[in-house]
C-alpha cells in the first residue's frame, strides 16, 4: 500500500466509523429518550462519545495493523485491535463528558459554550491517537525493551488525532450552531442530521491527521522497486521488520523462488538500521554488495533479494 492510499483510506475509514459510531450512539442513547437535565445530557454526550471512539479506533487500529503487519499474523493483529478498541471506547466517553460537562458549566455564555464541544472532541482526538499504538507501547514496556521507536509513533498519532479533533470537532459544533439558529425550538444535540455529518467530520478528520502525521513525520522507510506488488511502500515504525515469501513476513516477496521463505531482517539498534541476512543461499545485496552477517543502510541503498529489488529511504543521512 503507497502512502497515498493510507491516508486516502484512513481518511474513508474515519468517515465511515464515525458514521457507524453515531448511528451505535443514536441507537443506545434512544433508551434514555429526551429527557432533559445536565446529568442526562452528559450521559448521553458520553454514550455517543463512546461508540465514536470505539468505532475509529477498531477501524483505524485495524488498518495500521493491515499497513504494518501481514494479516497471516492474527494474532497480533486482534490483540493490537482490541486494546484499541478498549482504550478508544474509554476515550471517546472521557472527552465527551469533559466537553458535555463544560458545556453545562458555561451553556449560558454564547461563544464559549461552542467551544466546549470542540474541547471535548480534541480530548477524544488525542486519546484516540493513543489508542492505536497502546498495545505496541505497552508490550514494549512489558518485556523492558527500547520503546523509543514506539514512543515516536504514539507522538505521532496523538499530535494527528489532536489535531483531527480539533478540527473535526469544529465542524461539527459549526454545523450544531447552525442547526440551533435554524431549528429555535430543539435541542441541536438531538437533531440527526448535523449530529451525524458532524460526527462524520470528526471521524474523517482524526483518520486523515493521524494518517497524515505518521507519513509527514516518518522516519524510515522502504519501497519495493521490483517483485511482488511494486511501488509499495512500508514505514519501518519498529525495531525488526522480516522480508521474506512465506506468508508471515512484515514484507511479503511472493512468487521469487529467489527470496527463501524467512530471507532477511532490517532491524533498528542504536538508532541505526540495518540489514542481516539469514544465512540464506543466494544471499541478500546491498547495492550489490553482498552482505555478510549484518550490513548498515544510507538513505537512498537499494536492496537486492532473488529478484526482487527494495529501495531503503530515511529522513536525514546518518554518518558513519
Amino acid at each position: 500500500m503507497s502512502f497515498r492510499l493510507f491516508v486516502y483510506y484512513c481518511f474513508i475509514v474515519g468517515a465511515w466509523t464515525g458514521f457507524f459510531g453515531w448511528v451505535l450512539g443514536r441507537i443506545a442513547a434512544s433508551f434514555l429518550g429526551e429527557t432533559s437535565g445536565a446529568a442526562m445530557s452528559i450521559l448521553r454526550d458520553s454514550i455517543f462519545g463512546g461508540f465514536l471512539g470505539l468505532c475509529v479506533a477498531l477501524g483505524l487500529s485495524l488498518l495500521d495493523a493491515i499497513f504494518n503487519l501481514s494479516l497471516s499474523k492474527f494474532g497480533q493483529v486482534a490483540m493490537r485491535v482490541m486494546a484499541a478498541v478498549f482504550f478508544g471506547t474509554f476515550a471517546g466517553m472521557i472527552g465527551a463528558a469533559i466537553g458535555g460537562s463544560l458545556y453545562q458549566l458555561l451553556k449560558n455564555v454564547a461563544v464559549i459554550s461552542s467551544l466546549t464541544f470542540i474541547v471535548g472532541y480534541t480530548i477524544v482526538g488525542f486519546l484516540v491517537g493513543i489508542s492505536i499504538c497502546f498495545f505496541e507501547l505497552g508490550v514494549n514496556f512489558a518485556r523492558k525493551k527500547d520503546v523509543g521507536w514506539a514512543v515516536k509513533k504514539v507522538a505521532k498519532c496523538l499530535t494527528g488525532g489532536t489535531i483531527g479533533g480539533i478540527l473535526g470537532g469544529s465542524i461539527a459544533a459549526s454545523l450544531q450552531y447552525l442547526a440551533g439558529k435554524i431549528f429555535t425550538d430543539k435541542d441541536p444535540s438531538l437533531l440527526w442530521s448535523p449530529t451525524a455529518i458532524g460526527f462524520i467530520a470528526i471521524g474523517a478528520c482524526i483518520g486523515l491527521l493521524i494518517a497524515v502525521a505518521q507519513v509527514l513525520l516518518k522516519e524510515a522507510w522502504v519501497k519495493v522497486e521490483a517483485g511482488f506488488r511494486p511501488g509499495r511502500e512500508m514505514l519501518l515504525a519498529k525495531e525488526k521488520t522480516s522480508v521474506g515469501r512465506a506468508e508471515g513476513m512484515d514484507i511479503a516477496l511472493f512468487g521469487d523462488s529467489g527470496v527463501e521463505k524467512a530471507h532477511a531482517n532490517i532491524v533498528l539498534e542504536g538508532g541505526r538500521y540495518f540489514i542481516e541476512d539469514l544465512q540464506t543461499p543466494g544471499g541478500t545485496y546491498v547495492n550489490e554488495q553482498k552482505v555478510a552477517g549484518k550490513s548498515p543502510l544510507k538513505t537512498g541503498d537499494l536492496i537486492r533479494m532473488g529478484k526482487s529489488l527494495i529501495r531503503f529511504n530515511e529522513r536525514a543521512k546518518r554518518k558513519d
